[in-house]
């Protein structure tokens, strides 16, 4: 009887509540966001969604704009049969390019390259390119990030090996975006480049004939510039790709890199992971942990322009070896030990935790090889270099064109080194500010910048 009494008196509680509309309020109770790091960077640096649109240094969904720092050519030898002589001739070379270039496209676009000299074409390229739109990844998360959608070249880059070349020298590339759905072409940038021709012999070492030439493309000017890379984990703090988006970095705990580049005396000669000494505003910075996990940095190849050129001239190579004269310019990737926040859990030291004036080197057996400057700003990241700002170079998201000086006279590891401060930077942009122009006119000077015969050794 009481379990009766009380079912009909809940009901008629929950009659009045619904006929007199009587609404309950309960506490709302606010559950903080979780913020992962990509978020926490945007905001530090201003590059949320709706703050994105007003800077000059990252995304504001850039359109029909190509990516300086992603640009790269190498010269690529062409050979065929001859049957008059019973071995492979040299016919040229062709061009091999990877581009990437900021905006919304449709698919079947394309990168046309023309390669001129003295105002005469020597070769027309197309290749199809791979558009990314943010807007259809897969992971939702991605989608409202402020990236630019991009098309570049596949991984093995643009390159139509029917189009031989012949010529040597200074060029001009001129590199155009085809649109896929009306096939209208746009001028992006004229690049210049500098081809070299390494002659070789080959066969018996008292009758030599000629082999196959190798070319390459000089790379002397990038020396004084590098690109530093602010690259957060996203979800599952997975790391985002790096600048070139290829794979394989392993699982180093950084998100702080730079693109550097040098020209060793071999390109077999790789560097390994050294030491990293930094300073900001002067002030040393002391890597928490155990050594070497602390200060060690990760370097890996990413792209490489070489040839070796050969001889039997001088007297001692008309017997047993040649003479061979390798000519390289290798750009490696630095991993910093550098997170973009402090993480005293990880023994990692965070960026924007540490605003200012910053210098870091890296350093192998006590020798320093070379020596980054950068600033940040009052957020923590850093500070776009005026070349960007200017609009004369275009990095892509979260890329900062910074200083890469040379230590006096060369460091151990430079072979070749040329100060070329009026060819400019990424393929001849011209450097339109003093803080560029001083960075090149730093370099120095070291061994001889290409190859050289026996005789002249």
């Amino acid at each position: 009887m009481m379990y009766r009494t009380t079912a009909i008196f809940i009901l008629l509680i929950f009659s009045v509540s619904v006929s007199a509309q009587i609404r309950l309020r309960l506490p709302k109770v606010e559950i903080p966001k979780k913020e992962n790091v990509q978020e926490t960077v945007d905001k530090a640096a201003g590059t949320t969604p709706a703050a994105a649109a007003g800077s000059s240094r990252r995304s504001s969904n850039r359109q029909m704009v190509i990516d300086d720092g992603f640009t790269f050519f190498d010269a690529e030898p062409l050979q065929e049969y001859s049957n008059q002589l019973r071995r492979q001739v040299g016919i040229g070379w062709y061009l091999k390019s990877h581009l990437r270039m900021f905006g919304t496209v449709p698919n079947r676009s394309a990168f046309k390259l023309v390669v001129s000299k003295a105002g005469r074409d020597l070769a027309v390229i197309r290749c199809e390119g791979t558009p990314y739109r943010k807007g259809e990844d897969p992971v939702p998360e991605n989608r409202n990030r402020p990236d630019d959608d991009y098309i570049l070249t596949n991984q093995r880059g643009c390159e139509d090996k029917t189009k031989a070349i012949k010529d040597t020298g200074k060029m001009d590339v001129k590199v155009y975006f085809v649109n896929g759905n009306t096939d209208e072409e746009k001028l992006l940038r004229t690049y210049k480049i500098d081809v070299r021709e390494a002659t070789r012999v080959r066969g018996l070492a008292t009758a030599p004939v000629p082999d196959v030439p190798h070319y390459y493309i000089q790379r002397h000017a990038e020396t004084s510039a590098a690109i530093l890379y602010v690259r957060p984990r996203g979800m599952n703090q997975r790391l985002g790709p790096n600048y070139f988006r290829e794979a394989g970095d392993g699982d180093f705990n950084s998100e702080i890199e730079i693109y550097f580049n040098i020209s060793p005396e071999k390109q077999v000669n790789r560097l390994r992971g050294m030491a990293t000494r930094c300073s900001v505003n002067g002030t040393f910075l002391n890597f928490p942990g155990p050594s070497p996990y602390s200060d060690e940095n990760r370097l890996r190849m990413m792209r490489v322009e070489w040839g070796i050129y050969t001889d039997r001239l001088a007297p001692q190579y008309k017997r047993a070896n040649e003479y061979m004269d390798e000519v390289s310019f290798v750009q490696y990737q630095l991993r910093l030990p550098l997170l973009i926040k402090d993480d005293a859990a990880n023994n990692r030291l965070g960026m924007a935790d540490h605003k200012g004036n910053w210098e870091c080197s890296i350093r192998q057996n006590g020798e320093t090889i070379r020596t980054f400057r950068w600033k940040t700003g009052s957020d923590g990241m850093p500070i776009a270099h005026q070349e960007q700002t200017s609009g004369n170079v275009n990095l892509g998201y979260n890329g900062y064109l910074i200083e890469a000086e040379v230590p006096a006279g060369g460091s151990s590891v430079d072979h070749r080194l040329l100060p070329l401060p009026n060819d400019g930077v990424f393929y001849g942009i011209p450097w339109t500010s003093a803080e560029g122009k001083a960075a090149a006119g730093k370099v120095p000077t070291k061994g001889r910048p290409y190859h050289v015969p026996s005789t002249r050794r």
